[in-house]
């Protein structure tokens, strides 16, 4: 598995037209780190696959089970995913309970 991350790791940053130094300076880790994960010789963390995602400007999914990127939907998804990521607990408690009340609503318009 690690190394079916590796490999598109390795693709993305590559068709994101970056060196493997630029992209550990970037991710802020050392060119032989990047090379291990790239490799599947380090396992990459959950909070590393979003950077990677962000850097390369591909999603995770696609970093972690080569899910194509074509699908709008996904990528909204994915979008509306990281805003979510970036608020509060307090702020994502509202915004669950909003989605709640505008999903009970739609049901009693049915």
């Amino acid at each position: 598995m690690d190394q079916l991350i590796g490999s598109r790791l390795r693709e993305a940053r590559k068709n994101a037209g970056m060196f493997q130094a630029d992209a550990a300076e970037k991710m802020e880790m050392s060119r032989p780190t990047l090379s291990a994960i790239e490799s599947g010789k380090r396992t990459v963390t959950a909070e590393e696959i979003i950077r990677f995602a962000e850097l390369y400007h591909v999603t995770s999914e696609y970093l972690l089970y080569g899910m194509e990127e074509s699908n709008p939907q996904v990528q909204r998804l994915m979008s509306y995913s990281r805003m979510f990521a970036e608020l509060t607990t307090d702020e994502q408690k509202q915004i669950v309970s909003m989605m709640k009340n505008m999903k009970d609503q739609r049901s009693s318009d049915d």
